[in-house]
């Protein structure tokens, strides 16, 4: 796997390039992403995503997807909670061979956050700082810089990075249409040509060679979007949906069948928990046949969920399921009924605060033929709390 900078080291180098004069960044404008093969990007990127276990629905389709649209430009991933949108943008970043700068986007954001402004300084005065596009733009420029003085190349080897891409997690939490409003011109295309046009109007800055700031071709900005949560994100314009290709992550369809009680998802969830377990608390794993019968119970739980009969489900992600076996095992290393009982209401009722009626009954009667009165409860007081039932 590519050997990433330190967050340190790269703040370091921006710190260094902020002291300076901007202008040696329109030298890199030109410089574009440096892998371009589909088929060899697409095949290290579902390498990578089998050494950390994870699977998505359609998957060399959709990491094909997202390759072509990041060749060609900015990226959102959209999808429910869980669905692992955060993992595949930094599994992506890493088969192309790209440091990925994250961050959160908050319903405070405003272009102070995205492009840069004022703030106090020690000295009681004011002064510029750059939002999160320029600096991370600007790390970019500096990889591209760094090296091409060290070997000559920017294209690099197999092992450097060799950019700096931005992702905007949670993209539409803020509203990103006055946050990244003065950027609309620049994110309409990545080509050099138009980039050598548009640099970055960086105004709060007072030394006039730090005034714009040039994006070399290679950068790119990743977005993540919860698109279920609706009330509680904002809308985006068709103007900036046309900056942004668009690229939905789901949650598997894959679920138990008469030869096989545990999907693959269900296997790879417990690899997932163990491993975590292991590097966070020095827990040995947890063999498959020990949570056996939980997990089969598990699965039933998960398909149930997700495609109850005659009514729509819950898209349910995958790191949900994940937290749920990473709690069983804590709780119980055999699976005990009472564990997942536990899990399935700490971890999944928990989501279910939006249902309709029919889906509340049949998730209730779901929980309830799994013996699982604990998730059953929650649910009922999730649904209609202290009523007199």
């Amino acid at each position: 796997m590519t050997q990433q900078p330190s967050t340190h080291d790269l703040l370091l180098q921006v710190s260094r390039e902020e002291s300076s004069d901007l202008h040696w960044t329109q030298d890199y404008v030109d410089h574009a992403i440096p892998d371009h093969d589909v088929a060899e990007i697409t095949d290290r990127t579902l390498s990578l995503l089998a050494d950390e276990h994870l699977a998505f629905p359609d998957q060399e389709s959709l990491v094909r997807r997202c390759v072509v649209s990041l060749l060609s430009g900015h990226l959102v991933l959209q999808g429910p909670p869980g669905s692992g949108k955060t993992s595949l943008a930094r599994t992506l970043s890493s088969a192309f061979r790209m440091h990925l700068k994250v961050c959160t986007a908050t319903s405070e954001w405003s272009p102070f956050h995205v492009v840069g402004g004022l703030r106090p300084n020690a000295g009681g005065g004011l002064e510029g700082v750059l939002g999160e596009v320029p600096r991370a733009a600007l790390a970019c420029g500096q990889t591209v810089r760094d090296l091409e003085s060290k070997t000559g190349d920017s294209t690099g080897g197999d092992e450097d990075v060799v950019g700096t891409w931005l992702l905007i997690d949670e993209f539409n939490r803020a509203d990103i249409d006055k946050a990244i409003g003065s950027l609309y011109t620049l994110l309409s295309s990545t080509e050099p040509s138009h980039l050598e046009r548009t640099p970055i109007d960086l105004w709060f800055e007072s030394d006039e060679g730090r005034k714009r700031l040039w994006v070399p071709a290679r950068f790119r900005i990743i977005g993540t979007m919860n698109d279920l949560d609706t009330s509680y994100v904002s809308a985006m314009s068709q103007g900036l949906r046309r900056r942004f290709q668009f690229i939905t992550v789901g949650v598997p369809t894959e679920g138990a069948t008469a030869t096989e009680p545990v999907s693959s998802e269900l296997h790879a969830a417990l690899a997932i928990a163990n491993e975590s377990l292991d590097k966070s608390y020095g827990r040995s794993s947890v063999s498959e046949t020990d949570v056996r019968e939980a997990l089969v119970r598990l699965q039933r739980v998960v398909d149930g969920l997700r495609r109850p009969e005659g009514i729509s489900g819950w898209p349910l992600g995958t790191a949900q399921v994940v937290d749920v076996v990473k709690t069983l095992i804590l709780v119980s290393p055999t699976g005990e009924l009472p564990a997942l009982d536990e899990a399935v209401a700490q971890r999944f009722v928990g989501q279910l605060g939006t249902i309709s009626k029919r889906q509340y009954e049949a998730f209730e009667a779901l929980f309830r033929a799994e013996n699982l009165d604990l998730s059953a409860a929650e649910l009922d007081h999730i649904y209609r709390p202290y009523s007199a039932v």
